[in-house]
């Protein structure tokens, strides 16, 4: 992903900050992951040896079993250890496990969160304590996007969503308007299997439905026709609405000062309504009321755009972003 930032092939915002810290610190960005068992060890035993703060986008306690069982035994206190959390940290299944994950989680000096509910939870789980927790601004590159993303007012509203989304639901709701929708997913990503949308594909006329692979011309593609519509839907799957699950579609919404149309997830960061910038939905009724109401009021529309992307210049970008965590760092 660093190397797809490099060649401008997309924006910065999954680097979490590091791009913006590079003339500050020394970074150097290794993969925990290798292809055999000792591959995976001296990978993490130079990652200890040699830093002095390790920092970590998304937390795995299975890679950090060998790190939390050498700090525990007083190795390595001198290094600072951070990552950031995007769900709430969880018990264990059985009393092993539990004692497993209280030393994983007992090794980082700081776990920011994506969600301030997530957080909260972790806390009261009594997991991690709060001095030790913080909600981190994450948010997109806004200089990369007026560098090389042409932002203009189409007349189509786009979902580019690929984790956990009710995409029967937002068809249908769009099935009974006139309004324009275009889709574009993945036919299995994860857990999440999407070709039930095949039978969807050419059966309404305002709806077009398109799967994508993940590649550099899909990441581009898919900017250029978030920059290009007229407004950003989300729709999730109510089940799994247990962590900020759409926030990389809200924060790119937002960057290149799109209105949002989304399901409710009180565990978002984003309080869509308070802050204005568009509508939060329940059920298919609420949809479509929705849809209609942004179709049918242009300037009601756009002054919603300009205020998510007055937010995203405020609190919710790279920058912030990466203050926050030079904090943490120097802390």
């Amino acid at each position: 992903m660093y190397d797809l930032y490099k060649s401008t092939c997309m924006s910065s915002r999954l680097q979490y900050g590091l791009v913006q810290l590079e003339d500050k610190y020394d970074i150097v960005r290794i993969s925990w992951k290798k292809p055999t068992r000792k591959g995976t060890f001296i990978n993490n035993f130079l990652c200890l040896t040699s830093c002095d703060v390790l920092f970590m986008y998304y937390i795995y306690p299975q890679p950090l079993v060998l790190l939390a069982i050498l700090r525990l035994l007083g190795f390595f206190r001198r290094r600072k250890v951070i990552g950031i959390s995007h769900v709430s940290l969880i018990h264990g299944r059985n009393f092993l496990e539990e004692i497993v994950l209280r030393c994983v989680y007992h090794t980082f000096d700081s776990i920011l969160f994506h969600s301030p509910k997530n957080q909260l939870e972790s806390i009261e789980k009594g997991l991690v304590s709060a001095n030790r927790t913080d909600f981190l601004h994450w948010g997109d590159d806004l200089e990369y996007i007026d560098q090389h993303i042409h932002c203009s007012q189409g007349g189509y509203f786009l979902s580019t969503g690929r984790e956990q989304r009710d995409f029967s639901l937002l068809v249908s709701a769009f099935s009974k308007t006139i309004a324009s929708l275009e889709l574009y997913t993945n036919r299995v990503n994860f857990e999440n299997n999407y070709e039930y949308l095949e039978e969807m594909q050419g059966k309404y006329s305002n709806i077009k439905i398109e799967f994508v692979e993940k590649s550099v011309n899909t990441t581009s593609m898919l900017a250029q026709k978030l920059a290009d519509c007229m407004c950003v839907v989300i729709p999730l799957l109510k089940n799994e609405v247990y962590y900020c699950l759409g926030l990389t579609s809200i924060i790119e919404a937002m960057a290149m000062g799109k209105p949002i149309i989304s399901s409710r997830n009180p565990y978002s960061p984003v309080d869509i309504e308070k802050e204005q910038i568009g509508f939060v939905v329940d059920d298919e009724e609420s949809w479509i009321k929705a849809i209609e109401y942004i179709i049918s009021h242009p300037v009601e529309t756009r002054i919603m755009g300009q205020k998510a992307r007055h937010l995203a210049e405020c609190r919710f970008n790279i920058r912030e972003c990466a203050r926050q965590i030079d904090c943490v760092f120097s802390k």
